[in-house]
This record gives structure tokens, C-alpha cells and sequence, in this order.
């Protein structure tokens, strides 16, 4: 099985083992993410749209049907 490249809407595991949406592509390599809202601390990494880079991301865990 082919690994995945990180695409805008996966859903991915970063290499700190959280869970994340990456919603919105910056370039080839960044991400905006959207760690959920279910703990403040979450909340908190949302809100400040710090992106994250291919590089921090361990894997693909689900994309999208249509996305390519």
C-alpha cells in the first residue's frame, strides 16, 4: 500500500500522536489544523491557526471520498 500525501481535509496523525483535521492547504508543505474543541487545550491550538508542515505529520488516517 502506497503512503498518502497529506492533502487539505485529511485526517492525519502528527508525530506528537494528536489527532488532527488539516483544513486549509497554505503551499506544497503547510497546513492550517484543526485540533477539535473538545478540551480547551484544543480549543486554544485551534484558534491560534499556527501552521503545521508536512514534516510534523506521521500519517493519513482518512480521507474524504472525492478527494484525490
Amino acid at each position: 500500500m502506497n503512503k498518502l500525501i497529506p492533502q487539505e481535509y485529511d485526517e492525519v496523525i502528527l508525530k506528537t500522536g494528536e489527532l488532527v483535521c488539516l483544513m486549509d492547504q497554505l503551499d506544497a508543505t503547510h497546513f492550517l489544523p484543526d485540533y477539535g474543541v473538545e478540551t480547551p487545550e484544543q480549543e486554544k491550538k485551534t484558534m491560534a491557526m499556527m501552521p503545521i508542515s508536512i514534516d510534523d505529520i506521521e500519517k493519513v488516517v482518512y480521507r474524504p471520498k472525492g478527494a484525490q
